[in-house]
């Protein structure tokens, strides 16, 4: 008895451990599961951060670098005008102030001004005369380009520098003869600071007397005093014999160093002096988002003839385009990749444990049920060899002589033999409990089985319903027959049972006992493997009444099949 009790035990314990660890299994796979995807995802994440970052100023080592191109690309022309500048004036000082225009035409044709020099608007020069005597410039302009032009407008100053000489001759420039521009302030402080210096020197933006257009733009000149005697090269502007100039146009200058091919993707902000909106000189052309974005500024200063030009530079959409990010893009997805490829292989090696533990578990399930099948088997046949021998018991009190004990005794081996065999062909797939009951019955009381009232509706059970109830049945009958109401021959038993509301109902009465129950139920095995089949097979609940001469043993589980149900009654 002891080692049934202990078997069940292991039963017990081994299916609660299967559970336990199948839950402790589960909860660790997604554990591990979502810790691995974690890791990993941030430490990609973190390395695509640090790439972008990178990129980020790489993006910026970029643009400075473009922008570097843009301010060259600025200067090399510039540089250009102001040689030009001087190759004019070296010019003069070999023919002398008084050269004719066709000369000083043939010189820049042969520089080819038109086509090296984009950006000027022309270079000419500019003689310095008293202001109440200027005959000499209008003889000059008569002489050169067969017009009588008084120095023009009106001045208030002791000086005037007309402009006698200005090529290529176009409509524009043929405007600007005449002009006397130390009358005009801008002008006249880039002069007084040129002869002052003896150096070339750049006026503040001024509107060029050249602008006759619909289209006007803001322009600036430079000025390079001339003295006929090279070895002066400084001094104020009236010890000057006057002024090689040339008039930009700052528009055309900035799109004629900007728009080479290939184009920058930089858009540019020229200020003169000081960056206020006021001071602007230039705005190339781009999109306004480029404008707003200040991510990528590069300031840059350069000094053009002694004035400071700032250029504020941010980049345009086609710099995004070909930006650096990708990368950090395609490190961020493959990381993730990994993070999901990861977590799928700690999945499945999860997956796997959990097998092998099941399996353990499982193992050690199979074998305390072959344990307990083998003491069952050994408990059934001393349960068969005590009814063998109740059952010849019965025959011989009740026989008249040998040949009727051989005969009733050997019918009821032959029934307890039939029944036997229609168990063990049924499998315990599927059964009535009925049929299961009727089996027992027979199997058990043989041609006692008169003394037996059972009734009930068809009730049909599955595989581990019948099962448990078979043996329930097969062990209550069997102490009935040794211990309850079939001991003596005055015995009866009667069973219901019924289905209410889902829950079936076994009522299992024994009438007739030599003597009273005693209120503790018996602790044999057959009792414990009653009370286990029915609490853990069937999940229900066994009662036992005990009375005078009498037992009442109830029997209730859920039942949740939809089987067809029929009265049987069998007396």
């Amino acid at each position: 008895m002891m080692e049934g009790r202990q078997l069940a035990s292991v039963l017990l314990w081994a299916e609660a451990g299967r559970k336990t660890i199948k839950r402790r299994l589960c909860l660790r796979k997604r554990i591990l599961s979502v810790v691995a995807f974690g890791i990993v995802t941030t430490l990609g994440l973190a390395l695509a951060g640090h790439v972008w970052i990178a990129s980020d100023d790489a993006d910026r080592l970029r643009f400075a670098s473009v922008a570097d191109d843009a301010m060259a690309r600025t200067t090399a022309p510039l540089q250009m005008h102001l040689s030009l500048l001087h190759a004019t004036n070296a010019f003069l000082v070999v023919e002398g102030p008084q050269v004719e225009q066709e000369k000083f035409s043939r010189f820049l044709d042969k520089v080819d001004l038109t086509e090296r020099f984009d950006g000027i608007q022309g270079v000419g020069f500019a003689r310095t005369v008293p202001a109440q005597d200027d005959a000499a410039a209008r003889a000059s302009l008569r002489t050169n380009y067969g017009e009588a032009v008084d120095s023009w407008p009106a001045t208030e100053q002791t000086l005037r520098t007309p402009i006698v000489l200005l090529e290529p001759q176009d409509e524009r420039n043929r405007a600007a003869l005449g002009y006397d521009m130390f009358s005009d302030a801008v002008r006249r402080e880039a002069m007084q600071r040129a002869a002052r210096t003896g150096e070339a020197s750049a006026s503040a933006p001024v509107s060029l007397v050249q602008e006759i257009d619909e289209n006007p733009q803001v322009g600036f000149l430079i000025y390079l005093p001339f003295f006929s005697d090279p070895s002066r090269v400084a001094g104020a502007v009236s010890e000057t014999e006057g002024f090689v100039y040339a008039p930009f146009r700052l528009g055309d200058l900035f799109a004629a160093a900007l728009m080479q091919s290939p184009r920058l993707p930089v858009r540019v902000e020229a200020f003169d002096g000081e960056i206020a909106p006021a001071s602007r000189i230039f705005t190339s052309s781009g999109d306004a988002a480029a404008a707003r974005n200040d991510e990528f500024v590069v300031v840059r200063t350069l000094e053009v003839a002694g004035r400071n030009w700032i250029f504020r530079m941010t980049p345009t959409a086609e710099f995004r385009k070909v930006g650096s990010i990708l990368p950090a893009i395609v490190l961020a997805l493959a990381g993730l990749l990994l993070a999901v490829l990861l977590a799928l292989l700690t999945s499945v090696q999860a997956r796997r444990s959990e097998a092998v533990a099941a399996l353990n578990v499982e193992s050690q399930r199979n074998l305390a049920q072959k344990d307990l099948i083998l003491s069952e088997m050994n408990h059934r046949i001393k349960n068969s060899i005590a009814r063998v021998l109740a059952i010849a018991r019965q025959t011989a009190r009740g026989a008249e002589g040998l040949d009727d004990f051989l005969e009733s005794y050997s019918a009821r081996l032959g029934a307890m033999a039939a029944a036997q065999e229609m168990l063990t062909r049924s499998q315990w797939k599927r059964a009535r409990i009925g049929d299961l009951l009727a089996a027992e019955l027979r199997q058990v009381f043989g041609d006692r089985l008169e003394a037996c009232d059972i009734a009930g509706p068809d009730i049909e059970v599955d595989e581990t319903k019948a099962q448990a109830l078979g043996l329930t049945f097969h062990e209550l009958a069997t102490n009935a027959l040794k211990h309850g109401g079939l001991a003596t021959m005055n015995g009866s038993l009667s069973v219901r049972w019924a289905l209410v509301g889902g829950e079936v109902t076994i009522d299992w009465c024994e009438f007739g006992l030599a003597e009273s129950p005693k209120l503790a139920p018996r602790s044999g095995f057959g009792t414990r493997l009653i009370d286990m089949n029915v609490t853990g097979e069937l999940g229900g609940s066994i009662t036992r009444r005990p009375g005078a001469n009498r037992i009442s043993i109830r029997i209730a589980f859920q039942w949740s099949d939809d089987a067809f149900r029929k009265p049987l009654t069998m007396g």
